[in-house]
């Protein structure tokens, strides 16, 4: 069997359109803006910005898609993770707070229009996202979150658990957050459709183009690759969660940490099951510290993940095992659980789980820390970049410009999501 990191490994292959044979950077190109990297954010962003006109190059490492972008569960979700909107307004002031707060309630239905507007063909399903209580005692503060999502102007509103459980057909909830802007598609597919469609406008992509040096200054950027060089006004590093073999500014680099995710399709589902497992096809994500997530697909299956405390010496077969006992204390009704495919993603996660907009230097910026959030969030803050690169005001931005700002003895705190995995697991027993 391939290594869990090959990209045959990835469920959401099997039916995304074929990749676009965008070419390789040959020679040297002038531009408005270069974005390094061809995920949803890079993409979103170049999109926007020749729908104003902006002459854009886009240079990618592989492919559209072959890194987080194409790898993860799928979920569309307007939220922040752990977060409400008065977290958010503390943590950025009332200003950036309330823009955040409202780009994140409308991100979902961007993405879904977006997907309509242009014909994006990836089994795009908006029946809404359920966050329920896997506790009794979480419910007062998940209400009272769904009250204040609601205010700030999100579709959220609260479930009882009579209408959770018959919504997603598990007895295991005692209530839910649902918004019926969410939903699920076919991640892979959607990065590459959004490759497409930007190409269309006259976005210039380069696959298999990894970025190897840096040079020049404010207005005079140049992005150099083994075969070429991209001379723009501005440079927009949107690598996120990726590290780059040639760290490209190290201070973005540490600035975050790379949560592995493993993701898992299961066998197709039966007709039976199907009647009673999430009948309404909505997305769910649940209020674990070690995080249940799932959603059905276009060929019946379910999509689920989780994170490994050791991702080594085996842990795909553990998670395998783990993963199936979830699956039949949650949904009964599967019996036995297998698993027909099995790949590995990656997330940006910040100290506070708020995304960043990193100045390196003048015209050179870095957003990142989508925080599991990336299908909506990127969609969203890729347009809203495109605003700001295209002329508009720094002051309409949903977060504040910021030097990087390196997470303390990063080589030590990477490890941190794992190692404290564990302790995560246990508490979310502990809760009743």
């Amino acid at each position: 069997m391939a290594a869990i990191d090959a990209p045959e490994r990835v469920y959401w292959r099997q039916d995304a359109p074929p990749v676009a044979p965008f070419p390789r950077l040959s020679g040297e190109l002038q531009c408005d803006v270069v974005i390094i990297g061809g995920g949803i954010m890079g993409l979103s962003c170049a999109l926007a910005l020749r729908e104003q006109g902006v002459d854009v190059v886009v240079l990618e490492a592989s492919e559209p898609g072959a890194g987080a972008s194409g790898r993860n569960g799928g979920l569309v979700v307007p939220s922040l993770p752990r977060l409400g909107p008065a977290d958010a307004r503390r943590l950025l002031g009332p200003d950036y707070g309330t823009r955040l707060v409202s780009l994140v309630a409308d991100s979902a239905q961007q993405v879904f229009a977006s997907i309509a507007r242009h014909g994006l063909r990836c089994n795009a399903v908006q029946r809404g996202w359920l966050n329920p209580a896997h506790a009794a005692q979480l419910v007062p503060g998940m209400q009272r979150r769904a009250e204040d999502w609601a205010r700030a102007g999100s579709r959220a509103r609260w479930l009882s658990r009579d209408e959770t459980v018959g919504r997603i057909g598990s007895s295991h909830f005692h209530g839910a957050l649902f918004d019926p802007s969410g939903g699920h598609l076919n991640p892979l597919a959607y990065t590459r459709e959004l490759a497409r469609v930007a190409a269309a406008l006259g976005a210039r992509i380069h696959s298999h183009s990894p970025v190897i040096g840096i040079s020049g200054a404010a207005g005079h950027w140049r992005a150099t690759t083994g075969n070429g060089t991209v001379g723009a006004r501005v440079l927009l590093q949107c690598t996120n969660a990726m590290r780059l073999k040639k760290a490209l500014a190290p201070d973005v680099d540490h600035s975050f940490v790379a949560l592995r995710v493993y993701e898992f399709a299961t066998a197709p589902l039966s007709q039976a099951q199907l009647k009673t497992l999430l009948p309404g096809d909505e997305a769910l994500s649940d209020s674990r510290n070690n995080l249940f997530a799932c959603c059905r697909t276009i060929d019946h299956r379910l999509v689920t993940g989780a994170m490994a405390a050791v991702t080594h010496l085996g842990a795909e077969h553990r998670l395998r095992q783990a993963l199936g006992k979830r699956l039949q204390r949650i949904f009964p009704q599967l019996g036995c659980v297998s698993f027909d495919f099995a790949w590995r993603g990656s997330a940006a996660l910040t100290p506070d789980f708020l995304p960043r907009l990193m100045r390196v230097a003048e015209g050179w910026y870095a957003p990142i820390g989508c925080n599991g959030r990336g299908i909506a969030l990127s969609t969203a803050l890729g347009r809203r970049l495109a605003d700001y690169l295209s002329g508009g005001s720094a002051t309409n931005l949903p977060i504040p410009i910021e030097a990087a700002q390196p997470i303390a003895l990063h080589g030590l705190a990477r490890y941190l999501p794992q190692m404290l995995l564990p302790l995560g697991m246990w508490q979310d027993r502990q809760r009743k």
